[in-house]
């Protein structure tokens, strides 16, 4: 058997993106909880899946929920994934609470959206997971809140020459890019970063 600490650590190897998962009860309050267990299975029908732990206080909500949406959350909304996470409060007290095409409630801020028509659950050792059609989604450009080894991040894609100049660390010298003497120190100060 698995030390526990030691698979959750190794499963935290893996970079995730952040979600909240929306959906409203049978009196029609809304839900949401945080998850990073989010992923595509299908382009045609499109459809995605997200699990939950069997302990939730949630679980009997999203079992009943003909509809829930998964937003994935931009680089600025930390604090909203935080109150999320956090379990037994209203978490959209103060909030605007008004639902997508599909019926769940919108969370604004997102970087991508996807509204859900709820198809299958399965249980899968301590974790329900959850199926569903997506009928409804929106995207915009903005960088995603990611979550590796216990901790948020932020996606840091690999600078053009462009993304250089426009930060004073390189120039174009006869067609040919240059760095500058700010990107000289930089490459320096990495170089002996990566020594220790």
């Amino acid at each position: 058997m698995f030390e526990p600490k030691a698979f959750r650590d190794a499963l935290g190897s893996f970079v995730t993106g952040v979600t909240i998962v929306t959906a409203r009860d049978a009196e029609g309050r809304p839900f949401g909880l945080t998850a990073n267990s989010f992923n595509s299975v299908s382009l045609d029908p499109p459809m995605v899946l997200w699990s939950l732990s069997l302990k939730s206080g949630s679980l009997p909500v999203f079992r009943d929920a003909e509809s829930w949406a998964v937003h994935v959350l931009a680089a600025d909304q930390q604090s909203m994934s935080d109150r999320f996470a956090r379990p037994g409060e209203d978490k959209f007290a103060g909030m605007d609470s008004a639902d997508g095409p599909e019926g769940a409630p919108l969370l604004n801020g997102y970087a991508a959206r996807f509204g859900c028509r709820a198809r299958f659950e399965y249980e899968g050792g301590d974790h329900a997971i959850f199926l569903g059609e997506v009928v409804d989604f929106d995207r915009r450009e903005a960088e995603p809140l990611i979550y590796h080894g216990g901790q948020y991040g932020r996606v840091m894609r690999s600078p053009t020459g462009d993304d250089l100049e426009r930060e004073g660390l390189a120039e174009r010298l006869g067609g040919e890019l240059s760095l500058t003497a700010s990107g000289k120190d930089l490459l320096q100060a990495l170089e002996a970063l990566a020594k220790r």
